[in-house]
């Protein structure tokens, strides 16, 4: 019998990132195509799971056509996985964290 490997899953999360960690970074419009996701998500995922959840620092600016772009420029990956995945801005380790489970 065949052992399988796990790989990494590729969530959406994970796209939005790959996408934000590009030298040319990336606009709402953008993620929104990749992920399917609408804009008002995207702007929430960016608020809430990179920049709350991860702690990372998101930079913006606006492009020669009006466009706002976004970019993660110091994102160091210390996990494989977004599911389980912490990241450094480059000025300080981030760890794991597990998560508490409350008891009824």
């Amino acid at each position: 019998m065949m052992s399988k490997t796990a790989s990494p899953r590729h969530t959406k999360l994970q796209t939005m990132i790959d996408m934000l960690r590009r030298d040319e970074g990336a606009s709402i419009p953008e993620i929104a195509a990749a992920t399917q996701w609408r804009a008002h998500t995207v702007r929430g995922a960016m608020s809430g799971a990179l920049k709350k959840r991860h702690g990372l620092k998101i930079t913006s600016q606006l492009d020669a056509n009006r466009r706002r772009i976004y970019r993660l420029p110091n994102a160091i990956l210390i996990f494989s996985s977004t599911r389980a995945a912490r990241y450094s801005d480059g000025d300080s380790q981030l760890t794991h964290r597990p998560t508490e489970t409350l008891s009824v």
